[in-house]
């Protein structure tokens, strides 16, 4: 008891950090428990996919649920900077919903469509005669009207591959069988770009070096100038001087 008495003020200390420590740990607990639980969280990927039988191209498009909670969708879609292009019944006729059917991911999984090339191309948005394509995003909205979104810049890479084709005149086929033969010729003569980029070098090597050596000689010439302009008055004064 004498040394409970000596020492009670150090078990106070030590009993009060002790119990700060188990409330600390108390709390992140919780609110890692509510991060999983409570909050939506809506994970969008887009791939520029290949179909292996009939080799067209197509987008594939996922949104997943990371919660542990089921998450009712009201809407979704593609957006281009600004400008939305809802995908919500084309979702439901592709998976064989009712028109008033609810969309729902369930908790740890995910729901998926796809879109060709002809629905790709009506997401370009066309003003004053040019084609604008900016920002591509998957987004969606829940059914607390809770907007969640995500980049696919891999979609936006095959809309801007359409684009091109179609300026040149061909279609998307011909300028990818292209594209293809271009990056086999040049497969085939990896020496070329070397030679031309080693002809030039010595040639814009010269032009560095010239300014160099043409300011050099002036500025002796100048310094030997001023020297005998300073030397030849001395001279004369003592000349005068000797007289």
């Amino acid at each position: 008891m004498e040394w409970l008495n000596e020492h009670s003020g150090l078990i106070m200390l030590v009993g009060s950090i002790i119990i700060v420590i188990l409330v600390a740990v108390a709390i992140c607990m919780l609110y890692r428990l509510h991060s999983k639980i409570a909050v939506q969280r809506l994970n969008f990927l887009g791939f520029y996919s290949i179909d292996k039988d009939t080799k067209t191209r197509y987008a594939d498009m996922t949104i997943g649920n990371k919660s542990l909670n089921d998450i009712g969708i009201s809407e979704l879609g593609i957006q281009n900077g600004k400008i939305k292009f809802p995908l919500t019944d084309k979702y439901k006729r592709d998976s064989n919903m009712l028109p008033d059917a609810r969309i729902v991911i369930e908790q740890r999984s995910s729901i998926s469509f796809k879109l060709s090339c002809e629905e790709l191309r009506s997401l370009v948005v066309e003003l004053n005669g040019k084609h604008v394509l900016k920002s591509l995003r998957i987004y969606a909205v829940d059914l607390t009207g809770t907007l969640y979104r995500g980049r696919v810049p891999d979609v936006k890479k095959l809309i801007k591959e359409m684009l091109l084709a179609e300026k040149q005149g061909m279609s998307y086929e011909e300028y990818i069988s292209l594209a293809k033969n271009e990056a086999a010729a040049t497969d085939a003569n990896p020496t070329v770009a070397p030679a031309e980029e080693k002809a030039e070098e010595p040639e814009e090597a010269e032009t560095a070096n010239e300014p160099e050596v043409e300011t050099a000689p002036d500025e002796v010439k100048s310094e030997a100038e001023v020297a005998a302009t300073e030397v030849e008055p001395e001279k004369k004064a003592d000349s005068e001087e000797n007289e």
